[in-house]
Order: C-alpha cells, then structure tokens, then sequence
C-alpha cells in the first residue's frame, strides 16, 4: 500500500474504538491518580490506548486515521472522558491540531504519519498573542525560529509540534488582522521541554512549555501560513482527502464529550460510595435513604442530561452541515461556541455537587472524586470553554451588535 492512502476497512470505526474504551476504563480509573502524580500519561496506558485504535484520531484519514462524524467523535471522547478525563483531554487536543499540521505538502506530512510511532504524532501550540508564540526571520532556505510556547497538551508522546510564530516586527502586540503569522512543523527532538507543568486540574494533560534552544532553523517546505493551509484543507476536503467540515468548532463540540465522561464517572462513583457510607449526625444510617442525597443525584443528574442534550443537537447540526456540503457561518459558531462552554460549565457543576455531597472524606487524594472535580472544573477554565465569554458573544450577536473580532485568536481569524 502507497504511503498516503489506507484501505475503508483498515480504519476503525466508533463502536469498536468505544468498545476497547468500554474494556479499558478500569485500567484507565485505576491510574488516573498516578497519572495526575507524574504530570503526563502514563507510558503503559499510552500503548494500551494505541492499540485500542485510539491515537487513530490524531491521524489523517489519508493516512489510515479514523473519519468519524462529529457525533462518533463526541462519542468516542464521552467514552474515554469516564475512564480518565485528563487522558481524554490530551487525545482530543492532539486530534484538534493536526487539523493544522496535516495540511504541509505531503512530502512533508507523510514521514510524520507513516513512521512506526505509538501514541499522537503531533501537537499544536500558540497564535494568540506574541506571549504565546514565537518569532521567525528570514534565512536561506529557511527560517530561524526562536521562542516558547506554553501549554504543550500532547507534548510528551508527540514526535512533532506545530508552532505558531510572528514574523512581522512592526506589530509589537501580534493582535491585528494584518500581523505576519506562520506555523511551523518542528520535530519534537528539535525542541527542549522545561517540565514546569504542575496546575490544580488536568495535570496528567503534560501542558508543559516547550521552548528552542537558541535560534532553530525551520526548512522552506516546513513553514506556511494560516490562509496557506486553510486553502490547502478546503482543497484535500474537496478531493475527499481532508478533514470534515467544522474547522475548530467541531473539534470543540466533540471534546465536549470529555466534560459529560467526566459527569458520568462521578456519578458512578457517588453512586457506588452512597450505598456503603453514612452520614454523621443523621438518622440515615446509610447515605442513599438520605432525601439530601436524592436531591444532590437529581440536581447532577438533571445537569449532565441537559448538557448530553444540548452536545448531542450540536454535534447533529454539524453533521447536518457535512452532509450538506456547506460550513457553520458566523452566527452559527458563535452558538456552537456557546453550546460547548454551556456544556463543561452544567458538568462542571454536576460534579462539584456530587463533591459536596460525598461528605469530608471525598478530600483526600486517594479518592478519585475530587481529582475528577479539579479535572472537570480546569477543562471549564479554558478560554474556548468560558461561559461567560461565550454568552456575552452569542448575546451580542442576537441583540445585532457588532464588535472588533477579538473573541477568537490569530490563527482562527486568519483562517
């Protein structure tokens, strides 16, 4: 078989993926808490998730990668969300930018992705401000890149980063339409990692900074734009060879299957402790008579069954738009943006009331319930997930208002 191409039925599909995910949450639950320990994944459960089919998400379909639905992905990161929710976050942060790296000139792209290699192939990382990107100068044959990129989701297991640079100097902030952006596919080997990952939620994520050392020198053919390679996924797609239509947003709304995992194992293991425990000071001698307990199920409940709700009508939508051949126009991101932050704050809040109802012992580390809370309200943090943010902007779009496109980074408008 030519490199580039891989036969329908060498591809796994969903069912099987979330089948071996089903066979795999205990292991993945079992090792969460060392997971969160060593700040990355766990080598072992890297390879077990590679030989479930999993890291096929992080791989073009070109090159033998998964072509699911927006809908089976969402599935998919549902799944592996209720074994480990910082294992799913790194997977589906890895699947989002290859969008990206993919789109290089296949003499470029194809070593990355039919060499042997276990876990993701690559990682994306920066276009938001010069603070989170690098720089870029001319040389010959190339360009010398310079600079450190935080929250490297996806780093550790990677073998190359997709890195967001500023080659412009007359724009000091990175903020403007016309600023100079490139995207670089650098070999992980190329680049330092400083192991200065340690937050509150979604340690086992390994966001650390990778940096260069020194100057680097990127080759011509390794670095393009983002109008570049947003033209040369439009292309692969028309030959139906590239991603599915969506660009970011479906990625968003797929990942919001890992909040609603999350949701899902919390209230298995809530459910699990209420039969067995008691609540101290009332006459329930065990927590499941307790109406307080009912109320605290029902409220967790009600919340994870109307994010899945609101997950699944997005994920159907584009889907629909798939189908159609069209993509989401501005007033649809906008409410596909504010579905997905909708969805990891209801979970967010469903988890959180479970923890409070499991009573004080839920606070000790070896208890998985608050690493699940920490994990789900981190996810809930993160500027694509902000309800606040997102509401405001779907608000603003409704009342008609128009305002400077700064609610999206760089690259996103550029594209």
């Amino acid at each position: 078989m030519m490199a580039g191409t891989a036969a329908d039925t060498e591809r796994p599909s969903a069912r099987e993926i979330i089948a071996r995910l089903e066979d795999l949450r205990p292991w993945l639950r079992e090792h969460q808490a060392a997971a969160e320990q060593q700040h990355r994944i766990p080598q072992e459960s890297i390879e077990r998730l590679d030989a479930a089919g999993v890291f096929a998400l992080t791989t073009p379909s070109r090159y033998g990668g998964a072509d699911l639905t927006t809908r089976e992905l969402h599935d998919v990161f549902r799944a592996l969300g209720a074994g480990c929710g910082a294992t799913a976050w790194m997977v589906w942060a890895a699947a989002g930018g290859n969008l990206w790296s993919l789109a290089f000139d296949e003499d470029v792209v194809a070593p990355v992705y039919t060499s042997p290699w276990v876990g993701n192939r690559t990682f994306a990382l920066g276009g938001t401000s010069r603070r989170m990107s690098g720089t870029a100068r001319r040389t010959d044959g190339g360009w010398l890149v310079e600079g450190a990129w935080p929250f490297a989701t996806g780093s550790v297991h990677a073998s190359h980063g997709y890195l967001a640079v500023f080659y412009d100097e007359n724009d000091e902030n990175g903020e403007s339409d016309d600023a100079k952006v490139g995207m670089v596919l650098a070999p992980k080997s190329s680049l330092v990692a400083r192991d200065d990952w340690d937050p509150m939620g979604m340690a086992a994520t390994g966001s650390q900074t990778v940096a260069t050392d020194g100057e680097l020198f990127v080759p011509d053919d390794h670095f393009s734009t983002p109008g570049q390679l947003a033209a040369r996924i439009a292309e692969l797609t028309a030959q139906g060879r590239g991603p599915r239509r969506g660009g970011m947003v479906r990625s968003l709304v797929a990942g919001a299957g890992v909040a609603l995992g999350m949701a899902d194992h919390a209230m298995d293991l809530f459910l699990g402790a209420a039969a067995k425990r008691s609540i101290p000071y009332s006459p329930y001698p065990r927590q499941l008579l307790a109406p307080v307990t009912h109320l605290a199920v029902g409220r967790a409940h009600a919340l994870t069954r109307a994010a899945g709700a609101v997950a699944e009508a997005a994920a159907a939508e584009l889907d629909r738009f798939e189908t159609n051949g069209t993509d989401p126009g501005a007033d649809d991101t906008v409410q596909l943006h504010t579905d997905v932050a909708y969805v990891w704050d209801a979970c967010s809040a469903a988890v959180e009331t479970l923890f409070q109802a499991s009573g004080a012992s839920a606070i000790l580390k070896r208890q998985p319930l608050q690493l699940i809370a920490r994990n789900c309200r981190a996810g809930s943090l993160h500027a694509a997930h902000n309800l606040d943010t997102w509401t405001e902007n779907l608000g603003r779009a409704r009342c008609g208002v128009e305002s400077a496109p700064a609610s999206t980074n760089i690259l996103e408008r550029r594209s």
